[in-house]
């Protein structure tokens, strides 16, 4: 194919030559490949021994993207050099000989944006008159968009690569939830796409106004230092600024705080959660002017990722701390619990009791007590608080505890219940109250008195009668109103008598369709009225794990037999 000739006008078929050669620049849109494509399509319409392409850096200035020959006038400072300065200064195109070398310089234009800079060398004056300057400066415009469109497409791949690294990094830093080995694994993506020679994460500690080191990547042997103050050196200065620090050599920089001597370029990003600043990164170098403004494009959005997944990590380990510290004390404070519960139930001439206690979570609201006050008297309580968790263990403890002093007093079971109201009305915690049967067994008199707050229905399987039955006695619970008067029934004892004191946590108990009901609950009495007290209770914990399987958790189970002998 022969090159285009001088003349005035350009002929149909020199046209037929440039449009081809000029799809097929337009065509490419890899950066590289697109350079390699424009020196060998202009070869093909003007003849040169040497081509250089400038591209305006990210810097602002001139930065050499392609050379093909041997440039000579054009890499020299004071010829060719100076003569594409001029273009970009000017915008114009220019010819000019250098010691016989001519020269032929075109700025490249994208709208109003100067992209680059074509620089063309050759040994024979005619190559660059009138005709070759006009064809250069008739592509020149394709030149600049063919360029502008690679630099797009090579922009939108590399954030498109970005979008899938930070997606990943996301995914990756989501799944860690401990702190240092998050940090670690921070390095690590960062080093992915920096190379770095050494790495560091400092945290913010607020209360000592520092930067504390946290992890680090070592290029040597000496140890950074753990703490900096936020005044101090590069790291305070991101950290103050909340912006990125770039620094081409360190070593004319005031605020760095020298630690390893071979280190020449540092790049410090700020890691930022809602406004505040929450550590940085610190990336070093031996190079000068490693690092760039393209790898803060890059760490920026990764810097905020990390700042999010740091302050989730501190969050979760604070709330580890708090559970375990939560744990212990709940343990503590439910074996305390387990302690104001009776050992063991008491055994008599005249009974055979038993207590049986499944709480629904670490704490339970229920309680139970048993009082031996002689003279073959068994006074015994089962309660259930309003509510669950620690709130209704503390009241259950100091309802129990009110109730216990009263039964020693020997009062009347509706008197204790009074007493007990008072007391606990004087000392009321709001949204708490009790529901409470207090039994009081006289086996020399053969009877049992007893008083209801609001407790189900006890049930009594009368030996005589061989059947059992809810005893009726209604009551407000304990602590809702002041001043509250209470009935109190009297049932006569006889041997094979069994009484089932229970909380709701028994008649309530869900199988996912009905509850067990007081019914089925006096007809499993019945049935097993004739075991000892001990073995009908655990006969009863059985039937209730059955029935509701699952949902036995969802309530406190509490009940006490006596079995009269």
């Amino acid at each position: 194919m022969s090159t285009i000739n001088e003349g005035e006008f350009f002929t149909e078929s020199e046209v037929a030559q440039i449009l081809p050669a000029v799809a097929r620049i337009e065509s490419v849109l890899d950066p590289e490949a697109l350079f390699a494509a424009i020196a060998k399509q202009l070869r093909s319409l003007v003849k040169y021994e040497a081509l250089v392409l400038y591209l305006l850096g990210p810097e602002g200035g001139m930065v050499l993207a392609h050379a093909t020959g041997e440039p000579g006038a054009l890499s020299n400072p004071e010829t060719g050099g100076a003569q594409i300065v001029e273009a970009v200064e000017t915008r114009q195109s220019s010819v000019k000989s250098h010691d016989s070398i001519h020269v032929l310089v075109q700025p490249l234009v994208y709208g109003e944006k100067l992209v680059g800079v074509l620089g063309l060398e050759a040994n024979q004056s005619r190559t660059f008159g009138k005709r070759g300057v006009s064809l250069v400066q008739m592509i020149a415009g394709n030149l600049a968009t063919a360029i502008e469109n690679a630099t797009l497409h090579r922009d939108a791949r590399w954030y498109a690569g970005l979008l899938a690294m930070l997606y990943e990094a996301g995914k990756e830093m989501g799944a860690i939830v401990e702190l240092d080995a998050l940090c670690d694994h921070v390095a690590e993506i960062v080093h992915r796409v920096v190379d770095y020679e050494m790495f560091a994460i400092f945290l913010v500690d607020e209360k000592a106004n520092e930067l504390v080191l946290v992890t680090s990547r070592q290029m040597a042997s000496i140890a950074p230092r753990r703490r900096i103050a936020l005044s101090e050196g590069l790291t305070g200065a991101a950290a103050s600024s909340k912006e990125p620090v770039i620094v081409a050599d360190v070593r004319e920089d005031p605020r760095y705080i020298a630690v390893e001597p071979d280190v020449r370029s540092e790049l410090v990003m700020p890691l930022v959660f809602k406004g505040k600043v929450v550590g940085v990164f610190d990336l070093e170098s031996r190079e000068l002017n490693r690092f760039t403004h393209e790898h803060i494009k890059v760490l920026t959005p990764l810097a905020s990722q990390v700042a999010v997944a740091i302050e989730n990590a501190r969050l979760y380990e604070e709330i580890t701390k708090r559970e375990t510290r939560y744990r212990k004390e709940l343990g503590i404070a439910k074996r305390i619990q387990e302690g104001l519960f009776p050992e063991d139930s008491p055994k008599g001439a005249r009974w055979d009791a038993s207590a049986h206690f499944v709480p629904a979570r670490e704490l339970a609201g229920d309680l139970f007590d048993f009082y031996d006050l002689e003279d073959q008297k068994l006074g015994l309580s089962v309660g259930d608080v309003a509510g669950k968790g620690v709130p209704a263990a503390l009241f259950g403890a100091f309802t129990s505890g009110t109730i216990r002093a009263r039964a020693f007093q020997r009062a009347a079971p509706k008197e204790i219940l009074f007493r007990a109201n008072r007391t606990l009305i004087r000392r009321a915690v709001e949204g708490l109250y009790c529901a409470l049967t207090y039994a009081l067994f006289d086996f020399q008199a053969n009877e049992v008195r007893f008083a209801n707050s609001g407790l189900p229905y006890p049930i009594h399987f009368s030996a005589a009668q061989k059947k059992a039955g809810p005893i009726t006695l209604p009551g407000i619970p304990l602590g809702l109103f002041d001043n509250v008067i209470y009935d109190e029934a009297t049932i006569p004892l006889e041997a094979g008598d069994v009484f089932v004191f229970h909380s709701d946590g028994v008649t309530e108990a869900w199988n996912g369709k009905e509850e067990f009901g007081s019914a089925r609950l006096a007809a499993f009495v019945a049935k097993h009225a004739h075991k000892p007290a001990e073995e009908l209770g655990l006969e009863l914990e059985k039937a209730l794990r059955n029935w509701a399987k699952q949902h036995l958790a969802n309530d406190d189970v509490t009940f006490v037999i006596v079995r009269v002998v």
